[in-house]
């Protein structure tokens, strides 16, 4: 039985014929998370379901891939249980959790070195007592993948206690990023002490009266080890302005590249395979809006209005010439990413609480 079910797209803003879907060599898996306590494996170039991934944990809330793309680690709407998922054989590795007794031990980032021997958790602790709950403060563990257990407790850099930690791995393994509110701390992952220090707002302080940046570093499927791409806000400290550029950081040799757009709007970015370009999502209500980044050019190519759904999420396909709309329902949406037509919805069986693609060949590798 098919789990899956196409259907054609019609409406005010157009449709392709169906044969104009730019398949070409969209040749990766696509992994979605459902409420149906499952992950489906659809093929990219038929988006058809092949194979189905039972949770032990319940809803895969969240799927974080490994650096090698090998296991998931995959979350629970509590943020409690942790679960690892064998990609290749699409069977589970065992949850863990840190909850016992009356603690609740909700795990709000985990971030996974590459060599998968620890990870770092942001941990908060919910104890019932007769008459209240006591809530911990937040707290940077390091936790030992193989053996099961807490190994340390991270002092927070600085002693900036917070409800969110910017952390990063190095490519190898050997090294943790920090982000503060004005630089980059460099912690050795052995000794958990600190061994540099990048400031990231004197790198980039040459443009003058550029202010404070507002960076994201979020991992990206096309992206080279190391490096990130992404939209970068900062307030010219002068007219107290709110402008939006991109920004390319080099972490390992601690390089910075930037360029602003305009003044600063809500809009998603995601890089295509080649890295020449990127697409957004504007989102707001009756104003949908695909964006087109000319990365070589630094520029916006473009902006073009479609009938968006009230909550979005996008993915670039393996092949560049597409553009999958998702989360909010149990339906992908493809667009075509030169005409920006609507070329067909693949309905499934069941609403999506994620989507993550795997190309079948790592396009950032050697780039």
């Amino acid at each position: 039985m098919s789990f899956a079910r196409v259907v054609l797209a019609a409406g005010t803003f157009g449709l392709a014929p169906l044969g104009a879907v730019a398949q070409g060599k969209a040749d990766g898996t696509l992994y979605m998370g459902t409420y149906a306590n499952s992950i489906l494996v659809i093929d990219e170039a038929t988006m058809t379901v092949r194979d189905t991934i039972r949770t032990s944990l319940g809803i895969p809330y969240q799927m974080f891939p490994s650096y090698d793309k090998k296991h998931f680690y995959v979350t629970d709407p509590g943020t409690e249980k942790v679960e690892v998922i064998d990609i290749a054989s699409r069977k589970s590795r065992g949850v863990f959790t840190l909850s016992s007794g009356d603690t609740r031990v909700r795990i709000g980032g985990i971030n996974v070195d590459p060599k998968e021997r620890f990870a770092v958790l942001l941990v908060k602790t919910f104890t019932k007592k007769l008459d209240r709950y006591e809530i911990g403060r937040p707290t940077l563990l390091r936790y030992d993948l193989e053996k099961h257990v807490v190994t340390d407790t991270i002092p927070w850099p600085r002693g900036e206690e917070r409800d969110g930690a910017g952390i990063l791995y190095s490519p190898n393994g050997d090294l943790l990023y920090f982000f503060t509110t004005d630089d980059i701390l460099i912690y050795d992952t052995k000794t958990l002490k600190q061994v540099d220090r990048w400031e990231l707002t004197q790198a980039q302080s040459t443009d003058a009266g550029l202010g404070r940046v507002n960076f994201g570093f979020q991992n990206d499927i096309y992206e080279q080890p190391g490096f990130y791409t992404g939209l970068f806000r900062s307030t010219d400290p002068v007219n107290r302005r709110t402008m939006m550029g991109v920004a390319r950081v080099d972490l390992v040799n601690k390089s910075f590249d930037f360029y602003q757009l305009g003044p600063s709007l809500n809009v998603t970015f995601r890089l295509a395979p080649d890295k020449k370009r990127a697409y957004g999502i504007h989102s707001e209500v009756g104003n949908y809006q695909f964006w087109t980044f000319d990365l070589e050019n630094r520029r916006v190519l473009g902006k073009t209005e479609f009938r968006g759904r009230s909550r979005m999420g996008m993915t670039v396909a393996s092949n560049g010439e597409m553009l999958y709309v998702h989360v909010a329902g149990n339906t992908i949406d493809v667009y075509d990413a030169k005409t920006f037509r609507l070329q067909k919805t693949v309905e499934f069986g069941a609403d999506m609480t994620g989507l993550v693609l795997i190309p079948a060949r790592s396009p950032g590798a050697g780039n």
